[in-house]
């Protein structure tokens, strides 16, 4: 656990736009910043997360799946829809029957839709023989390669949404929730458990800030519009469209959601059994365990109120 020698913990920032309302007014002094904030995609910060590089993230949701012994939970915090995302995509040259015995690159940068896509075509589409490698997307369809069908995310996938040559489209989100009725949880924030046990009053403000942060970020949607169009992905009015499509708490039906999508980890071999899900909490050094799909916006409130 180094804090660079100033009392401040490292904190991970998944490096996509989805993520502006949660950080981007922490980052711009807009409200308090207690942390030194390191950007990466998601698989990145999930492996800081777990050799100890970091001390809180935002990680991909199947990575407190298969580590519930190092993590602990922040509530009141997640990045999750409940109807189509528009960045987690399956782009296909065909329709999505004929994939069947065919090659799908993955995304380097995920690991919950990895996770995902695959119970999906095993569960739900029942495809057989379908065969997974993953892969730097870009160069791969830049030089012409062109696999089958590949698996995009975040930025990569808004910007790879309308590829001529692959003309199938499929919300990966949208599909679950199709399926299931329920919303997905595709990152959670996590600390680690030595460092909540070392440094509690740090936890605190550092998830005091977060929630602040997400708070003004909601409150001004407008002007995270405005900035990110900056960057040449969305316009103003394709962003806010974006930003609407998520929820960024961790409410009853969200985690009613996450406990589904953790069942069916363990149906398909990921991890042993279905984790508990344990919320750190500044007044209980054990957290609070959430059983199944206990635990919604009432208890947040809760949560609020002892922090």
């Amino acid at each position: 656990m180094d804090w660079h020698g100033d009392g401040r913990l490292r904190l991970g920032k998944i490096d996509y736009l989805n993520v502006w309302p949660v950080y981007y007014a922490m980052e711009h002094g807009h409200t308090p910043n207690p942390c030194h904030i390191t950007a990466r995609p998601p698989s990145e910060l999930n492996a800081m997360m777990c050799r100890g590089d970091l001390d809180l993230s935002a990680v991909s949701s199947v990575i407190y799946a298969r580590y519930p012994d190092l993590f602990k939970i922040l509530p009141g915090l997640a990045i999750a829809c409940d109807g189509p995302v528009h960045s987690v995509l399956l782009l296909s040259q065909k329709p999505l029957e004929f994939l069947a015995g065919e090659d799908i690159l993955l995304t380097r940068h995920s690991d919950t839709s990895v996770v995902l896509l695959k119970i999906l075509v095993e569960k739900y589409w029942a495809l057989k023989r379908v065969r997974y490698h993953r892969g730097a997307l870009s160069p791969a369809l830049a030089n012409g390669s062109s696999p089958a069908a590949f698996l995009a995310i975040g930025d990569e996938a808004l910007m790879w949404s309308r590829h001529a040559r692959y003309p199938y489209r499929y919300d990966l989100a949208a599909v679950w929730h199709g399926w299931t009725g329920l919303p997905f949880v595709f990152a959670v924030w996590v600390v680690r458990r030595d460092v909540a046990a070392r440094a509690p009053a740090l936890v605190q403000e550092v998830t005091r800030c977060l929630w602040e942060s997400k708070s003004w970020g909601l409150r001004h949607v407008d002007v995270l519009c405005r900035e990110a169009a900056r960057l040449g992905i969305l316009d103003p009015i394709a962003l806010r469209r974006y930003y609407d499509t998520f929820t960024f708490d961790l409410h009853e039906r969200a985690l009613k959601g996450l406990q589904f999508f953790y069942g069916l980890m363990a149906d398909m071999g990921d991890i042993p059994a279905c984790p508990s899900l344990d919320f750190w909490t500044q007044d209980d050094s054990q957290g609070v365990a959430v059983h199944g799909a206990q635990g919604g916006e009432g208890d947040g409130k809760k949560w609020a109120a002892r922090l």
